[in-house]
Order: structure tokens, then C-alpha cells, then sequence
């Protein structure tokens, strides 16, 4: 089964993936959405497309860590990072640190999983700090190396608190 990989435009707020003669994969806010479309031929040009959800909870989670990975690079404090990619998973919240460990469910770090949040009480430069874990023992930080987004550990400052999204 192929893998598909892709980031989408900054200008644009959905994207679609043609998937053979018989299927388009779309991208809309985070969420995708499979579906079937007859061999042109056979299809009146106006016909509705029938789409499936595949966003689930743990689609939640793959939405926030991929929309987290498609901000590397980009210059912004760790809040603006993981703002937007909550709002890839429908998520409408922004604030100071903090105020994210409301969002979910405190986990241990065994059972953390990539698209959970890690909070810091003190991101090892003297003030608290919000991440998104992507696993492997790694995270997606903003605000790092010249106010940019990279994967770094997730293991800094006072040590992670993992909070797994509602």
C-alpha cells in the first residue's frame, strides 16, 4: 500500500490527492476524507461524491503531529506552533503555556504517543514552554535555535508533561 506524504500550501485550505482513476484522498482543516469517484466516462459531470471521515481520536493525534512537522523552519513561539496545530485538528484554542494541560488528559511518558502536547514548567530557558511530542523521544519545539521550529528532545528544562488531547 502506498504512503502518501504531502504538505499543503499556506494559501490554501484544502488539498486533494487524485488516488488512481477511482478514488481522491482530501485534505480539508486537518481532516481528511476518502472518496470514491466512477471512471469519468461513467459519471455525470455534476454528480455528488460520497466522502468517508477517517479522522478519529487517534486521527486527532496524527492530524496534530503532522501539522506540527509541516511548521519546521518556520519563525514562532512555541504558542503559535501548537495553536495552529490544533486548529489542523479542529482544535480552536490559544493561550500561555499553561492554559493548554486543560485540553486533555495527563499521560506518562510510556504511554505517550505522537500528537500528544508536552508541557514544560520551565523550558530550560527560565519561563514555561509547549511542545507537540511526534515520538521516538523527540518533539516539535517553536520558539528554538533563533525563534525557529525544530525537532529537538522532548526531554529539556524541568522534564515533559504529557497531555493527550480531548
Amino acid at each position: 500500500m502506498p504512503i502518501f506524504q504531502f504538505r499543503t500550501p499556506r494559501h490554501r485550505a484544502q488539498s486533494s490527492f487524485r488516488l488512481g482513476r477511482t478514488a481522491t484522498l482530501a485534505v480539508t482543516a486537518g481532516a481528511l476524507a476518502l472518496s470514491s469517484v466512477a471512471p469519468a466516462q461513467a459519471a455525470p459531470a455534476a454528480a455528488p461524491q460520497q466522502l468517508v471521515s477517517i479522522q478519529s481520536q487517534s486521527g486527532k493525534a496524527a492530524t496534530i503531529a503532522t501539522a506540527a512537522r509541516n511548521q519546521l523552519g518556520v519563525r514562532q513561539d512555541c504558542t503559535a506552533l501548537v495553536t495552529k496545530a490544533l486548529r489542523a485538528a479542529g482544535i480552536n484554542h490559544h493561550g500561555w503555556p499553561a492554559s493548554y494541560l486543560g485540553l486533555g488528559t495527563r499521560v506518562s511518558a510510556a504511554q505517550a504517543r505522537p500528537g500528544d502536547l508536552v508541557y514544560y514548567a520551565n523550558g530550560g530557558m527560565g519561563f514555561a514552554h509547549i511542545a507537540v511530542y511526534i515520538g521516538g523521544g523527540k518533539a516539535v519545539h517553536g520558539g528554538w535555535n533563533g525563534y525557529r521550529t525544530v525537532i529537538d528532545s522532548v526531554n529539556v528544562g524541568s522534564g515533559p508533561v504529557y497531555i493527550r488531547v480531548r
